[in-house]
């Protein structure tokens, strides 16, 4: 048991400690809040905080294959999990054996959702240490690029969306002008027919004819042609639609706030270290003593069974020999 135990290699155990960021820590995504549109019927959002959902993002990045590989690629870390790699090894093997080395605690009598420990174990505590580091400094860099590129793309849907309701605002209010030209032009031909020059007083006409003026509807011809040719040549040079179409200078306000949005990610984070990984001075395997104890009663145990043992094989073969 004294040998067996010496010749296990020593194992170190490095930990971090994770809480939540700080609202300071994600002032730039909290514009989410604000870019999401109306709610629909029956649409559901979450009612998280936005430095929850951000760590919750973060927690579920920290256990992705994809960014395993590319933290493996990028540290350049294939070589020395695999040292003896063949072609046959593949990706999945190798993600295997880090997911081994990086594990995902609780940390106790807290919410997963506010506070987790990153662990690994390695017979090198400089480098259980030093991958446990790198890995949440990478993994925090990706979700805030990942969150601002995600951000980024809702504001440009967004910005399309308002830029088509603005042209077809736009076109739909150049065909409304040109109907109204060709009825303006027809009700001209009208009175310049019936010899109706100037306005008529439709006041007059409804107390003559014993109408109710709430129920009629006046002719445009009682305009005069003089009048709608005048409206017309107006409507014909106008240069613009655009102080005449309802709701345009909203959804032109909207976009110019959209198009002015900069999400900077200079300082932003996705974790709270709350305590670095540093290098463990003890080991935490193998148990030496335990071992040696261990083999010491058991082999004490062994002993006493062993000289019952020989004790009865001798007996019996005296028994054989009488």
């Amino acid at each position: 048991s004294v040998v067996y135990a010496l010749q296990q290699p020593p194992i170190y155990k490095a930990e971090a400690l994770l809480l939540p960021p700080k609202a300071k820590d994600v002032q730039s995504l909290n514009l989410k809040q604000n870019l999401r549109e109306e709610r629909q019927v029956g649409e559901i959002f979450t009612s998280l905080p936005i430095r929850l959902e951000v760590f919750t993002t973060f927690e579920n990045n920290l256990r992705s294959r994809i960014l395993k590989k590319k933290f493996i690629e990028e540290y350049s870390l294939l070589d020395i999990l695999v040292p003896d790699i063949t072609t046959e090894t593949t990706d999945i093997e190798i993600l295997q054996i880090f997911s081994n080395m990086i594990v995902i605690e609780l940390i106790e009598n807290v919410p997963i959702n506010e506070g987790f420990k990153v662990t690994m174990e390695s017979n090198d505590p400089k480098i259980a240490a030093e991958w446990v580091n790198n890995y949440i400094k990478f993994i925090d860099t990706e979700t805030i690029r990942v969150l601002v590129v995600n951000m980024q793309n809702s504001i440009a849907v967004q910005v399309r969306d308002i830029e088509y309701k603005i042209g077809s605002k736009r076109k739909m209010a150049k065909r409304r002008r040109e109907d109204q030209i060709s009825r303006f032009e027809e009700a001209a031909v009208i009175a310049r027919s019936l010899g109706v020059r100037d306005r008529i007083d439709v006041t007059n006409v409804v107390q003559n004819n014993q109408l109710n003026i709430s129920k009629s509807s006046t002719p445009l011809y009682y305009r005069g042609y003089r009048a709608l040719n005048a409206e017309i040549n107006i409507l014909k040079n106008r240069k613009s639609d655009d102080p005449f179409i309802v709701g345009l200078r909203d959804l032109q306000e909207k976009l110019a706030l959209l198009t002015s949005i900069k999400i900077e990610t200079e300082g932003q984070h996705a974790v709270t270290v709350d305590q670095a990984a540093y290098p463990p001075k003890n080991r935490i395997k193998p148990n030496r003593r335990l071992i040696v104890s261990l083999g010491t009663v058991v082999g004490l145990f062994l002993g006493i069974f062993l000289v019952f043992f020989v004790s009865f094989v001798q007996k019996q073969k005296e028994t054989h020999s009488e």
